[in-house]
């Protein structure tokens, strides 16, 4: 839950709470009572609904609480899984690297190879060229 949202979910149950807190009081004022029963009933709701509001909130808080353990959780779980991925994904490409580099060299001795085939050809061929029995 965003720090927004949360800011408007304390302003909607402050407003909740202060809401009953005022109805329950007109009620009171306005019901045919003697003013020693008017305040024992005004103290007796207003106890009332402080321990709703207290578990209301209570609830509230452990609510909150279990889901951003959730949260947690399932951010550790993602970046768990995102190093996972990243150390296959660095496996692999060293991996590829390491054939390429073992193709270039294969590739690089028979270049040298091939080279060396066609220089001594050539020194062969120079030579048979510039003997008296080549003519």
């Amino acid at each position: 839950m965003s720090e927004r949202e949360s800011g408007y979910l304390r302003g909607f149950l402050a407003g909740a709470f202060l809401g009953g807190i005022v109805g329950a009081l007109t009620a009171l004022l306005l019901a045919p009572k003697s003013g020693r029963e008017l305040r024992a009933d005004i103290r007796r709701r207003s106890e009332e609904l402080y321990t709703k509001a207290r578990a209301f909130f209570e609830q509230a808080t452990e609510d909150v609480a279990d889901e951003l353990n959730s949260a947690r959780e399932q951010a550790r779980v993602l970046v768990q899984t995102a190093r996972e991925q990243a150390a296959a994904i660095i496996k692999d490409a060293e991996r590829t690297l390491q054939e390429a580099r073992s193709r270039a060299a294969a590739a690089v001795e028979r270049v040298r190879e091939a080279s060396r085939a066609g220089a001594e050809a050539f020194r062969s061929e120079l030579r048979q060229s510039s003997s008296p029995e080549g003519e």
